[in-house]
Protein backbone atom coordinates (compact mmCIF):
# COMPACT_ATOMS: atom_id res chain seq x y z
CA UNK A 1 0.00 0.00 0.00
CA UNK A 2 1.45 3.17 -1.33
CA UNK A 3 1.30 6.14 1.36
CA UNK A 4 -1.29 8.20 -0.55
CA UNK A 5 -3.71 4.95 0.05
CA UNK A 6 -2.37 4.94 3.28
CA UNK A 7 -3.51 8.51 4.18
CA UNK A 8 -6.83 8.13 2.75
CA UNK A 9 -7.41 5.14 4.84
CA UNK A 10 -6.15 7.16 7.84
CA UNK A 11 -8.31 9.62 6.73
CA UNK A 12 -11.34 7.92 6.56
CA UNK A 13 -10.75 6.18 9.57
CA UNK A 14 -10.87 9.42 11.57
CA UNK A 15 -13.86 10.62 9.83
CA UNK A 16 -15.58 7.38 10.91
CA UNK A 17 -14.79 7.86 14.19
CA UNK A 18 -15.96 11.29 14.47
CA UNK A 19 -19.19 10.63 12.89
CA UNK A 20 -19.81 7.81 15.33
CA UNK A 21 -18.81 10.11 18.47
CA UNK A 22 -21.04 12.45 17.21
CA UNK A 23 -23.86 9.85 16.84
CA UNK A 24 -23.31 8.61 19.74
CA UNK A 25 -23.65 12.17 21.45
CA UNK A 26 -26.84 12.94 19.85
CA UNK A 27 -28.52 9.68 20.94
CA UNK A 28 -27.35 10.29 24.71
CA UNK A 29 -28.71 14.34 24.76
CA UNK A 30 -31.37 12.84 23.20
CA UNK A 31 -31.95 9.94 25.48
CA UNK A 32 -31.21 12.69 28.45
CA UNK A 33 -34.17 15.05 27.41
CA UNK A 34 -36.64 12.62 26.86
CA UNK A 35 -36.15 11.20 30.72
CA UNK A 36 -35.73 14.53 31.93
CA UNK A 37 -37.34 17.35 32.91
CA UNK A 38 -35.58 20.32 32.94
CA UNK A 39 -38.01 22.40 34.31
CA UNK A 40 -38.18 21.28 38.03
CA UNK A 41 -36.72 22.63 41.13
CA UNK A 42 -36.74 21.44 44.70
CA UNK A 43 -35.20 21.07 47.92
CA UNK A 44 -35.47 18.09 50.16
CA UNK A 45 -35.10 20.43 53.58
CA UNK A 46 -34.96 18.06 56.60
CA UNK A 47 -35.20 14.16 57.19
CA UNK A 48 -35.42 12.63 60.44
CA UNK A 49 -36.98 9.87 62.73
CA UNK A 50 -40.25 11.27 62.40
CA UNK A 51 -40.88 13.22 59.16
CA UNK A 52 -38.74 13.93 55.11
CA UNK A 53 -40.22 17.40 53.65
CA UNK A 54 -38.93 19.86 51.12
CA UNK A 55 -40.67 21.29 47.60
CA UNK A 56 -40.84 20.32 44.02
CA UNK A 57 -42.11 22.93 41.38
CA UNK A 58 -42.23 22.18 37.73
CA UNK A 59 -41.48 25.76 36.49
CA UNK A 60 -42.85 25.10 32.70
CA UNK A 61 -46.31 24.73 34.87
CA UNK A 62 -45.97 26.45 38.29
CA UNK A 63 -49.08 25.87 38.96
CA UNK A 64 -49.40 22.51 38.58
CA UNK A 65 -49.00 20.07 41.43
CA UNK A 66 -45.99 17.59 41.03
CA UNK A 67 -46.17 13.94 42.13
CA UNK A 68 -43.49 12.83 44.47
CA UNK A 69 -41.87 8.96 45.78
CA UNK A 70 -39.83 8.76 49.03
CA UNK A 71 -36.60 6.30 48.90
CA UNK A 72 -34.78 5.36 52.23
CA UNK A 73 -31.79 3.46 52.13
CA UNK A 74 -32.30 2.62 48.57
CA UNK A 75 -36.17 1.48 49.33
CA UNK A 76 -39.37 2.84 48.09
CA UNK A 77 -41.29 4.15 51.47
CA UNK A 78 -44.20 6.46 50.04
CA UNK A 79 -45.58 8.14 47.40
CA UNK A 80 -47.50 11.79 47.59
CA UNK A 81 -48.57 15.16 45.57
CA UNK A 82 -46.13 18.02 46.86
CA UNK A 83 -49.27 20.02 47.61
CA UNK A 84 -48.33 21.12 51.31
CA UNK A 85 -48.54 25.04 52.15
CA UNK A 86 -44.93 26.47 52.01
CA UNK A 87 -45.48 30.03 51.54
CA UNK A 88 -41.40 30.73 50.97
CA UNK A 89 -41.93 28.98 47.64
CA UNK A 90 -44.30 31.73 46.35
CA UNK A 91 -42.19 34.02 47.97
CA UNK A 92 -38.93 33.30 46.31
CA UNK A 93 -41.35 33.82 42.93
CA UNK A 94 -40.83 30.11 41.95
CA UNK A 95 -44.54 29.16 41.88
CA UNK A 96 -47.85 30.98 41.49
CA UNK A 97 -49.24 30.09 44.79
CA UNK A 98 -47.87 28.29 48.07
CA UNK A 99 -48.96 25.02 47.39
CA UNK A 100 -45.75 22.91 46.55
CA UNK A 101 -44.37 21.22 49.49
CA UNK A 102 -44.48 17.50 50.73
CA UNK A 103 -44.40 16.03 54.21
CA UNK A 104 -43.40 12.48 54.64
CA UNK A 105 -44.00 9.93 57.85
CA UNK A 106 -40.56 8.73 58.13
CA UNK A 107 -41.37 4.47 58.38
CA UNK A 108 -39.76 2.89 61.35
CA UNK A 109 -35.92 2.55 61.08
CA UNK A 110 -33.63 0.26 62.70
CA UNK A 111 -31.27 2.95 64.84
CA UNK A 112 -28.10 4.06 62.44
CA UNK A 113 -27.15 6.37 59.73
CA UNK A 114 -29.99 6.58 57.04
CA UNK A 115 -30.23 8.49 53.74
CA UNK A 116 -33.71 10.04 52.68
CA UNK A 117 -34.16 11.07 48.65
CA UNK A 118 -37.30 12.22 47.29
CA UNK A 119 -37.60 12.04 43.26
CA UNK A 120 -40.46 13.86 41.08
CA UNK A 121 -42.39 11.57 38.70
CA UNK A 122 -41.84 12.93 35.31
CA UNK A 123 -43.90 11.79 32.41
CA UNK A 124 -43.08 11.63 28.89
CA UNK A 125 -45.59 14.38 26.50
CA UNK A 126 -47.56 10.87 25.75
CA UNK A 127 -48.01 10.04 29.59
CA UNK A 128 -46.25 6.22 27.97
CA UNK A 129 -43.65 6.41 29.98
CA UNK A 130 -42.52 7.95 33.75
CA UNK A 131 -39.19 7.97 35.38
CA UNK A 132 -37.97 9.44 38.65
CA UNK A 133 -36.03 12.52 38.81
CA UNK A 134 -33.96 13.62 41.74
CA UNK A 135 -35.09 16.60 44.46
CA UNK A 136 -32.39 18.57 45.20
CA UNK A 137 -29.74 16.54 46.93
CA UNK A 138 -29.90 13.24 49.29
CA UNK A 139 -30.47 13.96 52.97
CA UNK A 140 -28.39 11.92 55.55
CA UNK A 141 -29.70 11.45 58.97
CA UNK A 142 -29.68 9.24 62.19
CA UNK A 143 -31.97 7.49 63.91
CA UNK A 144 -31.19 6.33 67.81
Amino acid sequence: MDSKSRARLVHLLISKSIAEALLITAVAVGFFFATTNPNLRGVLDAADRNSVSGWVVDEARPSARVEVQLFIDDRFAADAVADKYRPDVHEKKRADDDWHGFVFTTPTLAAGNHEARVYAVHSNGAGASRTLQLVGKPYRFRTE
